[in-house]
């Protein structure tokens, strides 16, 4: 029944048509009180217009009502207050007509608050209705997210535990390094779903990864240097990108340069064409030779699969070149097909 009853009483739509009905209004009061006239004692000439005013105020607001009241006004004192069919001001005639303004402001103003405190409060409930909706959507969002990285892990646990069933001297640094990037999928999950953060421009969310890969690895002596657009991408695909740019910023960090050595890692996202994304991460260290067959570790062992892992979600190709340092180029789409 209410949303009938707010359909039914909904104020008049458009200015012309509201206006109008105020002047109509006014009219039928006037035609009615006419015809009550020899139904009244005398000293009632407001009676019929006050509904006037009342229901042109509630269909169309403070104006119309208002309009409304000053033709009743004019009405009521011309034709049903003595001396009839004029305009003459006397002490009392100034007291009724007085009388009769005050009552009408109180009823024009009240309705007019009404209505506008009605309209406040049906914009907030929209606005808890979106959010509400908002938030369903995030929830699920996250479920799916969390699902995902947990798969994620294990998949990693359990290419890590063969790793140490083929080197068992390993399993330490195995450990840490799964420790390493358990850590550093917690912080990024925790950045992309702080409703605080979720305005954060792509270049912002980028530096704020790249300093959580730097305090997991203690890495102070490293630079990383970013250089990012500020793409539109959507927040599962940025989880993927921003766990790809730990990993690679974490196999630099960890084997380009010696311990304690100063180096520097050149990060760049930049459109390469085609709605197409280019993301670029090269360091200044010591790279490796192909053709001696010692690749580091990084580009061959764990890392490896999980950048690739990280590529194929994105949709993408990445590309490894070790001239000058190492230098990992990854392309993909910006929006997911």
């Amino acid at each position: 029944m209410l949303p009938v009853a707010r359909a039914l009483f909904r104020p008049v739509r458009g200015r012309l048509t509201a206006y109008s009905l105020a002047v109509l209004f006014a009219l039928i009061a006037t035609v009615a009180r006419f015809a009550a006239d020899h139904l009244l004692p005398p000293g009632f000439p407001f009676l019929t217009f006050f509904p006037a005013v009342i229901i042109a105020a509630f269909l169309g607001g403070r104006g119309p009502g208002t309009v409304c009241g000053v033709l009743s006004l004019l009405a009521s004192w011309y034709y049903f207050i003595p001396p009839i069919e004029s305009f003459a001001l006397s002490v009392p005639v100034a007291t009724a007509l007085l009388f009769f303004t005050a009552v009408v402001v109180v009823d024009v103003l009240l309705i007019d608050g009404l209505q506008q405190r009605q309209a406040r409060l049906e914009d907030s409930q929209r606005q808890l209705s979106a959010m509400a909706d908002q938030q369903t959507l995030l929830f699920k969002e996250l479920q799916h997210r969390v699902a995902n990285n947990l798969a994620s892990v294990s998949s990693m646990l359990r290419l890590q535990r063969r790793q140490i069933e083929r080197d068992p001297a390993s399993a330490m640094r195995i450990l840490e390094s799964a420790d390493t990037r358990i850590e550093l999928m917690g912080r990024v999950h925790r950045q992309l779903y702080d409703p605080a953060a979720r305005e954060l421009a792509v270049p912002e969310q980028i530096e704020s990864v790249v300093r959580h890969a730097q305090e997991v690895a203690d890495a102070s002596h490293v630079t990383i240097n970013v250089d990012a657009v500020d793409a539109r991408i959507a927040v599962d695909r940025m989880m993927t990108l921003m766990l790809l740019v730990t990993e690679v910023l974490n196999n630099s960090i960890k084997h380009a340069f010696s311990e304690g050595e100063p180096g520097e890692v050149r990060l760049t996202l930049e459109r390469s064409g085609n709605s197409r994304l280019r993301l670029t991460i090269a360091d200044n260290g010591k790279g490796f030779d192909p053709a001696s067959g010692n690749e580091a570790p990084r580009h061959r062992g764990l890392g490896t699969t999980i950048i690739k892992g990280f590529v194929s979600q994105l949709g993408g190709e990445v590309t490894t070149d070790s001239r000058n340092g190492v230098t990992t180029v990854v392309e993909f789409p910006e929006n997911a097909d």
